[in-house]
């Protein structure tokens, strides 16, 4: 990687290299890796259906991670899913109610979101399923650079969880470059682990 001068151009290198190593992913791997999320997701150490009524979750795009099969343990447990969508009168993103038989149209930025919306308030969610493009073994984020998920984190009850998923090979031990309003993960989900960022931060 090249040598960077600042965070923001730090920033932008790694954001680019993961972009490009994610895009490699065959569609089989996807797929296997999701269903591997999904699974250690739901069990320990992080059981998130043992602890959440509400779940945020995202509606992957075609190189993400694919959340559709832990929407679908969410709803078979009983449980209920949001998902941000883009509001216009806002210019910027809320939390909106889906189920199983929810239409979903492309929206914001070509991001599939429900046709009908159905209102979730931030701070009545109690688990958040964020994605991004590189993580630190301390819940460093780095996401997409708009800042969309930070704005929604922040308006959340600070119990929430915040769980971030993704290919082992976007976690790194070395901390990442952090703003101030960048905001932590308790959990990381990969498809070969599970990485509890809050202890590791006590222990650091």
């Amino acid at each position: 990687m090249p040598e960077v001068t600042d965070s923001a151009e730090a920033k932008q290198a790694i954001r680019t290299a993961m972009r490009e190593k994610r895009h490699a992913v065959s569609p089989d791997m996807r797929r296997s890796a999701g269903h591997a999320i999904c699974d250690r997701v739901a069990g320990p150490p992080v059981n998130l259906l043992l602890r959440t009524w509400r779940t945020c979750i995202y509606l992957s795009t075609r190189h993400e991670i694919p959340t559709r099969y832990l929407a679908r343990e969410i709803w078979a447990a009983g449980r209920e899913v949001c998902v941000p969508a883009w509001s216009t009168s806002e210019k910027a993103y809320k939390l909106y109610a889906i189920d199983p038989v929810t239409r979903l149209v492309a929206g914001h930025h070509g991001i599939r979101e429900p046709a009908v919306r159905v209102p979730v308030m931030t701070w009545d969610v109690h688990a958040f399923i964020v994605p991004g493009l590189a993580f630190d073994t301390r819940g460093g984020r780095l996401g997409y650079g708009a800042g969309y998920y930070d704005d929604i984190l922040g308006r959340a009850s600070s119990t929430a969880l915040k769980i971030a998923v993704c290919y082992d090979w976007q976690v790194q031990d070395e901390p990442l470059p952090q703003d101030a309003h960048d905001i932590a993960m308790d959990w990381i989900v990969t498809d070969t682990r599970v990485i509890d960022c809050a202890a590791n931060r006590r222990r650091s």
